[in-house]
């Protein structure tokens, strides 16, 4: 992938744990490096498909002395979130950032943190069967974009009824495919803390829920944590999940047995049959 790169950008700010630090202030030096496609830009010159280097620059001085943070950690994570949302353009962004006149009393040369962060494509499944369920996931949908994800396509929505064996209503649901700079366990807790928000809660296992908001896939990405599954341990054994899947991206493949939702979709209902 082509990049911009920025090397030592020098940045007078106030972060830091002490109160001198933002009080009196220090020097911060950046080092940063955006991924995306440059060709269009290379090839008919147009400024809407380039990034302006000095632009860039300004921003990050801007945005840097906006605030004063305790953690340096915070910093960066702010300003790559502040890079993603102002250029479109970019991929992933690598982001170092060096404390030269860090509060140590020894011999060195600076102390630095260095965040790297890549967007990536996801699929989330989404599920009502309390109140009124059309109006918890349109709930649902837009507060995942104003968390700063982007919504790329859903499916149709569908009435199904309820899986694991607890007698209850049946469930209106769909599947949401997302572009996403945050990591995955970033990307389960803003689904957990959105499904908090919208008064979910949980004390019965494959009880009833005003929504439920689960990470399917995340791109070809395998992970097995305590919190997190993915791909979701269930998906090929849910016709109406492989169903929506199928309908929005047919080709894709599940990167456990390498069949596409199409071909997941037809082994489940030949099972059913």
């Amino acid at each position: 992938m082509d990049q911009l790169r920025i090397k030592n950008l020098e940045v007078y700010a106030y972060h830091g744990l002490f109160g001198a630090e933002k009080e009196l202030g220090q020097r911060f030096v950046f080092d940063v490096i955006l991924d995306y496609d440059m060709t269009k830009a290379a090839r008919t010159r147009d400024l809407t498909a380039s990034i302006h280097y000095g632009e860039l620059a300004q921003h990050l001085t801007h945005w840097c002395q906006a605030s004063k943070e305790d953690l340096i950690e915070t910093l960066a994570h702010s300003l790559i979130e502040q890079i993603f949302q102002t250029y479109p353009l970019v991929r992933r962004v690598s982001l170092e950032v060096k404390k030269p006149w860090a509060p140590i009393p020894l011999p060195l040369d600076t102390c630095s943190v260095k965040l790297e962060r890549t967007k990536r494509h996801a699929f989330i499944g989404l599920g009502s069967n309390q109140g009124k369920k059309a109006e918890n996931l349109d709930a649902a949908l837009e507060k995942i974009q104003k968390q700063g994800i982007e919504l790329l396509q859903t499916s149709s929505r569908i009435e199904t009824e309820p899986w694991g064996g607890v007698e209850q209503e049946n469930f209106l649901n769909q599947v949401a495919e997302i572009e996403t700079w945050l990591t995955p366990q970033e990307l389960l807790e803003t689904m957990l803390a959105i499904e908090a928000d919208l008064g979910r809660v949980r004390d019965i296992k494959w009880g009833p829920r005003i929504i439920d908001l689960d990470v399917l896939y995340i791109e070809q990405e395998k992970i097995y944590s305590p919190d997190l599954i993915v791909p979701h341990p269930y998906v090929a054994e849910r016709a109406f999940v492989l169903e929506s899947l199928a309908e929005i991206a047919p080709h894709f493949i599940d990167p456990r047995n390498g069949k596409s939702m199409r071909q997941l979709l037809a082994g489940v209902k030949r099972n059913l049959s």
